[in-house]
């Protein structure tokens, strides 16, 4: 298989050592206002910001902020979610599985309780640049058929392409050909006004921006190869170039589109990471506690291996009494995310059954929700990269 070909051929690579990776990364407070996190983000060029709160590490980035209406004078808390970390210790296979299924540019690396600095995905690239990946084509690696927009669309309307989709680079079209590309760091950048400005002066600018056409905004020095280049080509002409993705031409048209993440998500398996589960309302006289519980910490495995991004989950049970002594159970299972909450409700006389059918429920209905976004938006192989 293409995927055991590939896991063999970077095992190196996935027990390399991230001591010798580790970037200054850039801190913030969670008491800050987004427009200074903003600010701060352009000085330093950043797409990743990270706070420690508590014994948590949290995160944003560009894209994220992207979701926030007049957001100027907000603070920055309800943007940030937690993200795992890495300790000196770890291999960059931890690493890249971060950087993939949280969709981040850099990973914060900690030590007694402090950030110390950050295994950006670049640094990843550059080992994965010193193979020979001759063998593996842009092909195998890209999004077909990524989305566009054409430069008489809104700036509005280009962020939200993004944040529905969750990208970050949208090759834009003038006259039916390929131009630029828009990025979620220029489109920050056009609606958000620096910090500087008066507030009168702040609010106009932010109104104009939004409603005005994208235009010329973006980047022109988008590198481009065909699909039969191969990974280390790509890679070239995305470090020469200093961009973050690279178009995939055929016959002189668009074919496909590959970023870092693309690139990083070969050496990523699936993360096996315990969630938070709350239980409320689980009857004290009820026999076999332990299987139900059991039986939704399986479920939850199960949907996650399908939705990785579930932050917690809880069951709320409720139980009545119906035809006399018989017991009624309602069953309610939310399930979180940085992004949505998901809900699930159901009843019946066996609380086993109720929450496993739930359960099932749940997972097909979040199947299909990754399915759709897998095929627009997330940049992978098509078979997944398993373990050996």
């Amino acid at each position: 298989m293409l995927a055991d070909t590939i896991y063999d051929h970077f095992k190196e690579i996935y027990n390399y050592p991230i001591k010798s990776l580790i970037q200054p990364g850039i801190t913030i407070e969670s008491s800050d206002t987004v427009s200074k996190v903003i600010n701060k983000m352009s000085e330093n060029d950043a797409y990743d910001v990270f706070c420690m709160e508590n014994d948590s590490i949290l995160s944003t980035n560009v894209r994220e902020l992207l979701l926030g209406k007049d957001i100027l004078d907000m603070n920055i808390r309800p943007f940030l979610s937690v993200i795992p970390s890495l300790s000196i210790n770890d291999t960059v296979q931890k690493a890249a599985n971060i950087l993939t299924h949280y969709r981040v540019r850099s990973v914060p690396v900690v030590s007694k309780q402090e950030i110390i600095g950050v295994v950006p995905a670049e640094k990843i690239l550059e080992l994965i640049s010193k193979k020979d990946n001759k063998w593996i084509n842009a092909s195998v690696v890209f999004t077909s058929n990524p989305i566009t927009i054409d430069s008489n669309e809104s700036l509005s309307a280009a962020r939200k392409i993004m944040t529905s989709k969750r990208i970050d680079h949208l090759p834009v079209l003038h006259k039916g050909v390929i131009k630029q590309v828009l990025t979620s760091s220029h489109l920050v950048k056009a609606i958000i006004p620096p910090e500087k400005l008066s507030r009168g002066s702040i609010g106009m600018k932010r109104i104009r921006n939004l409603q005005s056409e994208i235009g010329n905004i973006g980047s022109t020095r988008i590198p481009q190869c065909s699909p039969k280049h191969d990974l280390n080509h790509v890679i070239q002409l995305m470090q020469k170039s200093g961009t973050t993705c690279c178009l995939v031409n055929l016959w002189e048209e668009i074919h496909g589109i590959i970023t870092v993440r693309d690139i990083v998500s070969l050496l990523a398996v699936k993360m096996e990471s315990e969630i938070p589960l709350y239980i409320v309302g689980l009857p004290e006289d009820l026999k076999n506690e332990e299987l139900i519980h059991s039986k939704f910490v399986k479920a939850l495995k199960r949907i996650q291996k399908v939705y990785s991004e579930i932050q917690e989950a809880r069951v709320t049970i409720k139980q009545t009494r119906k035809n006399g002594q018989r017991k009624f159970y309602e069953v309610s299972i939310r399930i979180i995310t940085p992004h949505n909450t998901f809900r699930q409700e159901g009843t019946g006389w066996d609380l086993g059954n109720v929450i496993e059918e739930q359960s099932q429920k749940l997972l097909r209905n979040l199947s299909k929700r990754a399915k759709r976004r897998n095929k627009i938006s997330i940049r992978k192989l098509d078979a997944p990269i398993t373990q050996v």
